[in-house]
């Protein structure tokens, strides 16, 4: 399903008051702490929405396209996960060139998503936050995140936004670079695969991330889960081009599985932006917040 790029509402001006951040931290096994921001709800929660934000090292909680997105689930209780060796007011300017030597060491996909898990089962035990309604969010490669997630929990709805969903990363990645590039990334994913304990960097990431990371495909958890899932995706995304996307619609389509919807937005980019630059992630968030209420129309 392609939705029009004109498509505009108002809902989001009448969205009701949050209250503040709550900032909360569990402990990992190995000592070091886990830090993540519970939003709550004006009234009683519908639910709970985890939104998990794409790459870098910037904190969850001081994003705006995460506030973005929280705003248009104003009835749930919201929970940021940072990073590991981010905490919500980390003073970090750029997010990639600057993260802190415990983000570089420590960060993989499969760190991250065993945080989620920790903080969100110690969450179910506090049924005043919405959480046996659980509802998963993710942008970039926060949507590895939440498909990853989907897979070992529950959740009634999965969103996924711009995430490069029928490659792996890998595959994605050289995708989006010019052949003669490619060399250039085989040795340095060679290398990451031969060190998956190595802090070098490379690309921007460690040779531990790499590696941990790159025959990981979003699609392979996406089916193997038992969510409903929305796949959003932008026309012009550079990053996560629209053929990736259409690879996970037509893989769910072709085995007559009716858990996906998938919205292609022609005018909007990886991060919902117009070609003037206007944002239309709030509008496109709202819509997700409409689709949750139903998120299993008929094939």
């Amino acid at each position: 399903m392609r939705l029009p790029a004109n498509l505009v509402i108002a809902a989001l001006a009448c969205l009701p008051a949050l209250a503040a951040q709550e900032a909360q931290t569990l402990a990992r096994a190995d000592g070091s702490l886990i830090h993540y921001t519970i939003d709550r709800p004006a009234g009683p929660p519908t639910g709970l929405i985890v939104i998990a934000q794409g790459s870098g090292c910037l904190p969850g909680a001081t994003n705006t396209g995460i506030a973005t997105v929280r705003a248009a689930f104003a009835d749930y209780t919201a929970v940021v996960v940072e990073k590991i060796g981010i905490t919500p007011g980390a003073k970090i300017a750029e997010g990639h060139v600057d993260c802190p030597k415990a983000f570089v060491d420590g960060y993989t996909m499969t760190q991250r998503v065993s945080d989620y898990v920790t903080v969100l089962e110690h969450l179910r035990e506090s049924p005043e936050l919405g959480a046996s309604r659980l509802v998963l969010y993710g942008g970039s490669e926060g949507g590895l995140a939440v498909a990853r997630l989907a897979a070992e929990l529950d959740p009634v709805a999965t969103i996924v936004m711009s995430s490069g969903t029928g490659l792996s990363l890998e595959e994605l990645i050289k995708s989006t670079v010019p052949p003669e590039g490619h060399a250039m990334l085989d040795d340095g994913f060679a290398k990451a695969r031969v060190s998956p304990d190595d802090s070098t960097l490379f690309a921007g990431s460690s040779y531990r991330y790499w590696a941990d990371s790159l025959d990981q495909r979003v699609l392979d958890y996406m089916i193997a889960s038992s969510s409903p899932f929305l796949l959003i995706q932008g026309g012009r995304d550079l990053s996560n081009p629209p053929h990736a996307a259409r690879l996970a619609a037509n893989a769910f389509a072709e085995a007559g599985d009716c858990r996906l919807t998938y919205w292609e937005f022609p005018a909007l980019d990886h991060s919902m932006l117009m070609p003037n630059r206007a944002s239309k992630l709030g509008e496109v968030a709202q819509l997700a917040a409409e689709w949750v209420k139903d998120p299993l129309p008929a094939c």
